[in-house]
């Protein structure tokens, strides 16, 4: 197996690993730098030394963005959370410096990804994975086999022919036609809802992100210790927000018709206090009887290292 780096570039961290034969076997943390100048001397820095750590010899670099990218270029188009990076021609910087294939991918596509090939969707064929934090993202990977996973439910069998291709080992990123499927913080869940950052009215990400804690007069955190403590206008909250986060995903499912829907972020380690009343809110209002019945809703088993594994492994996904 070939050696790689992980980079997942986050709005307050950014988390480096080093990935032999899929695993991570290094990794570092750090506070995201505030000016373009000094992220990009960070990245130059640990990457090397990362490199340089045990005489490795690193075939590939991938870098994980939440934003919107050309993957060709290795171009960053537009990165809401961090504006000085717009228009950064990233690959061709790291490239000239380390002398590496370098790769960038949406952080949440690498997230999916390393869900998809070694954690909560590792025997599931199609898997859309959802990250809440500061803001929403989304991605979907579809393992190539020529059927699905689950073909034995009951009496019932499936096939799905656009599956059925030559290379039956292959995973791919869905990305769409223009680079930028799977932005489901955006979709509109209440036409005549809160303002978004990127001009909307009622995006999924104005309800499900921290923003909604915020507007509620708390952080996450907080909230979560006060329902812990079972207080009931936290425990209150949360389920209005389990309600919210049942809508978004019962699009994606009607949509999309995943095999099953992981989802991971800060927001989902608080996962007791929501899953149950999403879970419920998406019964409701999915509308095959059979994605009602199968359908898996997981929280992520590799978190805070999914994105930066998946970065590690996008090269030819």
């Amino acid at each position: 197996m070939k050696n790689s780096i992980g980079v997942d570039i986050g709005a307050t961290k950014i988390i480096f690993g080093l990935l032999k034969n899929q695993k991570i076997i290094k990794k570092k943390k750090i506070l995201t730098p505030k000016t373009k100048k000094n992220l990009i001397k960070e990245l130059k820095e640990n990457l090397r030394d990362l490199k340089d750590f045990s005489g490795l010899k690193i075939d590939r670099i991938g870098i994980g963005v939440p934003g919107i990218l050309d993957i060709k270029k290795g171009l960053i188009l537009k990165c809401p959370n961090l504006r000085y990076l717009d228009n950064l021609p990233l690959v061709k910087i790291l490239e000239k410096e380390l002398k590496i294939k370098t790769s960038i991918e949406n952080d949440t596509n690498c997230f999916t990804l390393a869900e998809a090939l070694l954690g909560a969707g590792k025997n599931e064929n199609i898997v859309f994975g959802i990250t809440l934090g500061s803001g929403v993202g989304g991605g979907l990977v579809i393992k190539t086999m020529p059927r699905f996973a689950r073909q034995n439910l009951d009496s019932l069998r499936y096939k799905s022919n656009n599956l059925e291709l030559k290379d039956k080992n292959k995973i791919k990123i869905y990305r769409g036609a223009f680079g930028t499927a799977g932005e489901i913080g955006h979709q509109t869940i209440k036409f005549d809802g809160q303002k978004c950052s990127c001009g909307n009215l009622g995006c999924f990400e104005c309800y499900c992100s921290a923003k909604f804690f915020k507007r509620k007069g708390y952080s996450v955190k907080e909230l979560a210790e006060r329902a812990k403590r079972d207080d009931r206008n936290a425990l209150k909250i949360f389920k209005e927000y389990g309600k919210y986060l049942g809508i978004g995903l019962s699009n994606v499912i009607n949509l999309i018709d995943p095999n099953i829907i992981v989802i991971g972020g800060g927001i989902s380690k608080t996962w007791p206090y929501f899953l149950v009343e999403t879970k419920k809110e998406i019964k409701k209002r999915i509308i095959s009887l059979v994605s009602k019945k199968y359908i898996k809703i997981e929280i992520s088993k590799l978190g805070d290292l999914a994105g930066v594994t998946g970065a590690g492994l996008i090269n030819g996904h």
